[in-house]
């Protein structure tokens, strides 16, 4: 399963109040303004700002928060592992993405990133397998301690190593938001379960065109 379990009490504590950082954004503009934003589940008008982070990217070379500057940006937390949630989440994606394509404007700036919890077994060579399956077009991450750890931290994402049944056997428990990041790398919303394409397409459009208008 890719959502905490019961017993891992503190990991709920630390995802209600991460999931609490992000609502921030939303939570001041319904106080600055006296009303909901436009586009439902806009994190606006301070959302998040996504800082220096540097990862292993599906082709070896570091992916850097410059590979998301200027793009806009669909980011999900796995492992190629994941029995269901994940392969689910990325299908989900490739479909949402298709949508998206349709629009000359995601079509030239949107990319969909998978980023690895299970940088242990999750390799480079892995990664590019896994996420080219659903969509050649698809990019992959990882990455140890902090460079993992710290773009985490930013996104509220948390994740946790659950031992199986038998030596070296286990699976990571961890947040399954999709995140919307925004070409200067304003994390303008976060798309819980369940996932939908047409939802996730429609969202996106109404995020892209509120952003155009307040340029």
């Amino acid at each position: 399963m890719t959502t905490i379990p019961p017993r891992h009490r503190a990991n709920v504590l630390l995802a209600i109040t991460a999931f609490a950082a992000l609502a921030a954004g939303l939570l001041f503009a319904i106080w600055k303004t006296g009303r909901q934003p436009e586009v439902p589940g806009l994190l606006w008008p301070d959302p998040p700002q996504i800082t220096g982070f540097t990862l292993t990217g599906d082709d070896g070379r570091p992916l850097t928060e410059s590979d998301l500057r200027n793009r806009w940006t669909l980011v999900f937390f796995g492992f190629t592992h994941c029995p269901d949630v994940c392969p689910g989440t990325l299908a989900v994606l490739k479909q949402a993405k298709q949508r998206l394509d349709a629009d000359s404007a995601f079509a030239s700036t949107g990319q969909v990133l998978f980023v690895s919890v299970d940088p242990a077994r999750d390799t480079p060579e892995i990664l590019a397998r896994y996420v080219k399956h659903f969509d050649p077009a698809f990019r992959a991450a990882t990455g140890e301690g902090d460079g993992l750890s710290g773009l985490a931290r930013q996104l509220g994402v948390i994740y946790a190593k659950v031992p199986g049944s038998g030596a070296g056997d286990y699976s990571m428990d961890h947040t399954a938001s999709i995140f919307v990041v925004d070409p200067t790398l304003r994390v303008l919303s976060v798309i819980g379960l369940p996932h939908d394409a047409a939802d996730i397409a429609t969202r996106v459009r109404a995020i892209m065109a509120f952003v155009e208008d307040e340029a």
